[in-house]
């Protein structure tokens, strides 16, 4: 997918949050490891995907676009406190956590939600340090995150829909597909690709809306010039890459398996043509 120009000279500051969202299986951990060593703090309670779950917690749930602006708002301040250091166990705050870990969750168990409050209120704060997370589901959320949260910045991961909908990960399919899409869903490569693309309209409009905020980043043209990719990543939370930076980041796309391609196995006939349409407007070939 083409970005403009523009997107990759926008540089940040230190101090702003930095969150990190996609759909699963596109190359957010990748891009979280990259924070990590380019100093940002992501979260004690991590997967080995390094998703924060603390995030997962507060926001991976359907209600979380039911919240009012109220409670949603306070949400993002008691992450924002535990993030940042401050705290975040105030008696207000464990009553919310409780109550979000009261119910199983699809994927998640209650004594599973549980841990992570246990996490939340065990582990040490970090004071002072450059914060982000990474959690793919983040784009769910990230408009009513901006309204409440105008400092943030965004980095949401794109990568070919055609590749994504044959992906063994379709946990988002299931959990937001009904919402996104209006309608039912059936977990296979059509509906699959009609929730990237989806997803990839709505992010392109919250992009839109929102200017330097948000940094769109193609997995496609991230594996061709890892370099280039990490120095607009750098720039854009308002950091250096220096030489051996770029090296180790490099190194790292090139280790990896890339799934580049693996949409030319999909039968077109059963895909929605608008969709198809739509990717090949983004400039991945269809034929």
């Amino acid at each position: 997918m083409e970005i403009e120009d523009g997107a990759y000279r926008l540089t940040g500051e230190p101090w702003e949050p930095v969150a990190i969202g996609g759909i699963g299986g596109s190359g957010t951990r990748i891009v979280a490891t990259l924070l990590q060593r380019l100093g940002r703090v992501i979260g004690d309670d991590l997967n080995e995907s390094l998703d924060n779950l603390w995030f997962t917690l507060l926001f991976k749930r359907r209600g979380a676009l039911l919240d009012t602006d109220r409670d949603f708002a306070r949400l993002c301040d008691i992450f924002w406190d535990r993030m940042g250091g401050s705290g975040g166990d105030c008696p207000d705050a464990r009553a919310r956590l409780d109550a979000l870990a009261a119910q199983d969750r699809m994927k998640h168990s209650s004594s599973w939600l549980r841990a992570r409050v246990a996490s939340w209120l065990q582990r040490p704060v970090t004071l002072g340090r450059p914060w982000g997370w990474k959690e793919p589901n983040t784009h769910i959320v990230v408009d009513r995150l901006f309204r409440m949260k105008p400092a943030l910045r965004y980095i949401h991961i794109v990568r070919n829909p055609l590749d994504m909908a044959l992906s063994s990960n379709q946990n988002q399919l299931e959990w937001w597909g009904p919402v996104l899409l209006d309608r039912p869903v059936i977990v296979g490569p059509k509906d699959a690709l009609s929730y990237n693309c989806a997803v990839i309209r709505r992010i392109r409009k919250i992009a839109a809306d929102h200017g330097e905020r948000v940094c769109l980043i193609d997995y496609d043209r991230l594996c061709r010039e890892p370099a280039e990719s990490c120095e607009t990543l750098a720039g854009f939370i308002g950091a250096q890459a220096d030489a051996d930076t770029l090296e180790w980041f490099s190194d790292a796309i090139r280790r990896r398996t890339p799934a580049e391609g693996r949409g030319r196995e999909i039968d077109r006939s059963m895909l929605d043509a608008g969709d198809l349409e739509f990717v090949a407007s983004l400039g991945y070939a269809i034929g």
